[in-house]
This record gives structure tokens, sequence and C-alpha cells, in this order.
């Protein structure tokens, strides 16, 4: 599913979608804004992000994941999957991160 919208230029990767140290859904959602025109969005983040937890827990089109809960349903809902830079890294790292430690 993840294959699928990378080949359709449907997964992006962001440093972050707040910036700052207060929570803000206006930036949150003009960020995901200039990301994609499309309505439904998955947004992929660390446990920790609290920040933009806050941000885009209320908004009707978006749906938060923590990536250690990402799975195939909640990508094919998607039109997009955003990670952040975290989400993203430790996605892809996955297993042998949680091995070393």
């Amino acid at each position: 599913a993840l294959s699928d919208r990378a080949r359709n230029d449907r997964v992006h990767v962001v440093e972050s979608l707040v910036s700052g140290d207060k929570p803000s859904t206006k930036a949150a959602v003009a960020a995901l804004n200039g990301l994609t025109e499309n309505r439904r969005q998955l947004v992929v983040l660390e446990r920790d992000d609290a920040l933009t937890w806050l941000s885009l827990r209320n908004v009707p089109t978006v749906h938060l994941l923590a990536v250690d809960q990402l799975n195939t349903y909640d990508v094919l809902l998607s039109d997009d999957v955003v990670f952040t830079r975290g989400a993203y890294d430790a996605f892809v790292g996955g297993k042998d991160e949680e091995e070393t430690k």
C-alpha cells in the first residue's frame, strides 16, 4: 500500500509540521495543505511528538498514527501519507534500532 502511494508521489517526509513551542492547528493544516490538496491525510508521528499530536488531533480530514501503529488499512483509507522525519527514520530503521538497544 505504501509502495502504491510512493509511486504516485503521495508519500511525504517533512522535518516537522509545527514550528515553535506551542501547538498550532492553523500552522499544521497550512503545512499539510502545502504538501497536498487531497482530502484524507494520514500523518505518521513519533509517540513523543506532542506538539504535532496536539495541533492535528481535532482536524477531521487528518488521521494521526504513531509510527509503531502504521498499518495497511489506514494507508489504504488515506489519499496521502505524511511522515515526520523522526517517524520515517524509525519506520525505515524499524527492528534494527530495537535490537541494538
